[in-house]
């Protein structure tokens, strides 16, 4: 029978899942790799999940998304704004009007390779031999970004829609190829762009990914073009009811969300829901929900090395459309309760260059909260009042993040840390403007001028994180002092609680982290659930804790605690406790159903339901990874669900195809002494 079917423990590819670490692969295993989110290599889904509003909302009726033009009828003057903003236009039809791209210029070579590009009738085409070594001429049928470069899409027969290299530069006026962004190095692998996988989400609004597995095919569906009204409005049908009613409701309307209402969190958080790097773990985010109970931060502790990297080694952002993350870890917003809106107070009109507010030299923004350092600028900033080195922005907002083919200014809003360009080459405001300088200079003058105190915590921070990157274990105590600080926020926090999962068998850091289990911060708590990796002597304890957490009020927490019981052997609870984690469980099960596209997610899908004791929905992940990707390393977990099974000679074909060099091998061969004789 299959079930007297045994490998010994720490022998095989289930075995590494038993762990902490191999739990979070489940879940984070799409976003090793990521150096530019919207690659088709990017191993997360970037997806909004409809429909569950059920699950957050207790009451009998929830209200529906009308669609943008629903709102133009009373909003005439705001819809009139938007439609001329960069949120309306992220994605749109490729027509003369969205088309910022020369197309007359014929035959273009990019990074080596002949392309074409031509206009007729109003309609644009776009012909490569890059994506399949023949010849092909594309329609080109949607156009996605218009402020520096625009991408050109194609939807394919099979649905998919791909970004098709030429890419326009919208303000140098030239061709590049889409690469040029993320692989400078040029490879020779063909990596295609597959918009409604990889960059699924914020481009348009009210998303269905609609892909069908079986058939290998998508047919993704959308409300509305860019980010419509209700991405940060929520579903209005109700509003619109209201209002269209011959007697309209009296007062404020109620049945509408607007961020100026909503505390800093939950304000920020409608921002966020596009501006952050994250996976989505739970379906249904509205204007106005906790992000936590929906998006889970892909943080600094959990990225490969990468010569492009999503953060600086201190955790602050480097790359692009990530600004929330920036904003949360700035005193601004922990401190001060500071908003996006609350500085981008025209938040129909997107372009900052059209809000005088937000010019580098306009320091009225900071000043309405330091109200005493604008009684005498020179004296805080030591340049002459006029001059760039007393612009606020740039002394605190320093452009040191990468956008494509573009700096950006860091949303963190914190002081010149000379110390951490030396160490650990994070760039500082003062050598921005002063290139001639180099970072000893700076740091002279920053001791002069301020002394070196208030620089003490992010150098602590930087210095934390790159020992824990290192796997160095004096990383231990300082990322249990910053864990332990609320004062450091969410973001930072949670990251000290990733690293903290490096260093399982210190007695101090998996206390700390055991403890985070039942931190104030969800974002902490569900990180530390992702992470727990308990020696053998505490693993008894860590079953309990993350049992309790099985209660936890954000989903987040709970599927992370659900995967991770699950890498430690529980299979089963009793009582209340058995209901909980059986409904945790589904929400990772519909997690992976809507991951289908995605070959990694179905390797880790697999190996959960592995370990879950259920053999036939790991057989189907692992059947889908493999066609999916025909090289994802899925065959001996394939082998050993068909064992599972009592599908013994299935198990042997596939366990036969198994090469001498792969490193499956040896498992393989295990396992086939295993199953001899069945």
């Amino acid at each position: 029978m299959a079930a007297e079917i045994e490998i010994p423990r720490g022998q095989g590819a289930l075995d590494e899942a038993a762990g902490a670490s191999a739990a979070a692969t489940s879940l984070e295993r799409m976003a090793q790799g990521l150096s530019l989110w919207w690659l088709v290599y990017v191993r997360i889904s970037l997806m909004v999940w409809r429909g569950a509003l059920l699950l957050v909302c207790a009451a009998a009726h929830a209200a529906t998304y009308a669609g943008a033009a629903a709102c133009e009828k009373c909003h005439l003057k705001e819809f009139q704004t938007w439609t001329g903003s960069r949120h309306s236009k992220m994605v749109q039809p490729a027509t003369a009007q969205a088309v910022r791209g020369d197309f007359t210029r014929g035959a273009i070579e990019l990074r080596k390779q002949a392309f074409a590009v031509r206009q007729r009738g109003g309609e644009y085409f776009i012909t490569e031999s890059y994506l399949t070594g023949n010849t092909v001429e594309h329609h080109v049928d949607y156009t996605l970004g218009n402020r520096r470069i625009q991408h050109y899409l194609t939807k394919l027969p099979s649905g998919r829609i791909v970004v098709l290299p030429p890419t326009w530069d919208v303000l140098r006026k030239q061709w590049f190829h889409a690469f040029d962004i993320d692989d400078p190095d040029e490879t020779s692998d063909v990596m295609v762009q597959v918009w409604n996988k990889s960059c699924y989400g914020c481009h348009v609004s009210q998303e269905e990914k609609n892909f069908d597995a079986a058939a290998s095919e998508y047919d993704t569906k959308w409300l509305n073009f860019g980010t419509n009204c209700e991405r940060c409005h929520g579903p209005g049908s109700d509003h619109v009811a209201h209002y269209s009613a011959t007697v309209k409701p009296h007062g404020p309307a109620r049945d509408i969300v607007l961020q100026t209402r909503l505390d800093a969190s939950r304000n920020t958080m409608v921002c966020a829901q596009c501006h952050s790097f994250r996976d989505i773990y739970v379906q249904g985010y509205s204007a106005g929900a906790d992000y936590y109970d929906y998006f889970m931060p892909i943080l600094e502790y959990s990225q490969p090395e990468d010569k492009d990297p999503a953060y600086w080694p201190d955790g602050r952002t480097r790359r692009f459309s990530n600004d929330a993350y920036g904003l949360w870890q700035s005193e601004c917003f922990l401190k001060g309760k500071v908003t996006c809106v609350g500085c981008h107070v025209a938040a129909h009109e997107t372009e900052i260059e059209h809000n005088p507010q937000l010019r580098p030299d306009a320091n009225a923004l900071c000043t309405r909260c330091h109200e005493s350092l604008a009684k005498n600028v020179t004296a805080h900033s030591h340049h002459a009042e006029s001059s760039t080195g007393s612009s606020c922005v740039e002394c605190h907002m320093p452009r040191t993040v990468l956008s494509i083919k573009a700096e950006i200014r860091d949303h963190s809003m914190s002081i010149p840390v000379p110390e951490n360009t030396i160490k650990h080459a994070i760039p500082n405001a003062c050598n921005a403007c002063h290139k001639d300088r180099d970072a000893g200079w700076a740091l002279k003058q920053m001791n002069g001028w301020y002394g070196a105190k208030s620089r003490q915590k992010l150098m602590q921070r930087a210095d934390a994180f790159a020992l824990a990157r290192a796997k160095d274990a004096a990383a231990v105590p300082l990322l249990v002092r910053i864990l332990g600080t609320p004062s450091e926020g969410a973001l930072v926090r949670g990251n000290a609680a990733g690293y903290l999962g490096r260093f399982g068998s210190d007695p101090k850091a998996y206390a700390a982290l055991e403890g985070a289990l039942t931190d104030g911060e969800p974002l902490v708590r569900a990180t530390a659930a992702l992470r727990l990796n308990p020696p053998a002597v505490r693993k008894t304890s860590a079953i309990a804790a993350l049992t309790r957490a099985l209660a936890d009020p954000s989903a987040t927490v709970r599927v992370g605690a659900a995967v991770t019981l699950v890498s430690l052997g529980v299979a089963k609870l009793d009582g209340p406790d058995g209901e909980r984690f059986a409904k945790a469980q589904e929400l990772y099960r519909e997690r992976v159903a809507l991951n289908t596209d995605d070959p990694q997610s179905q390797l880790g899908a697999g190996r959960f339901y592995l370990l879950l004791g259920d053999p036939v929905s790991a057989l189907g992940a692992l059947e889908n990874s493999l066609k999916l990707d025909p090289e994802a390393p899925a065959q001996y977990l394939l082998a050993y669900a068909h064992a599972q099974q009592g599908q013994y000679e299935k198990a042997r074909e596939v366990l036969q195809t198994i090469g001498r060099r792969d490193p499956q091998y040896a498992r393989a061969q295990e396992l086939l002494r295993a199953i001899a004789g069945h």
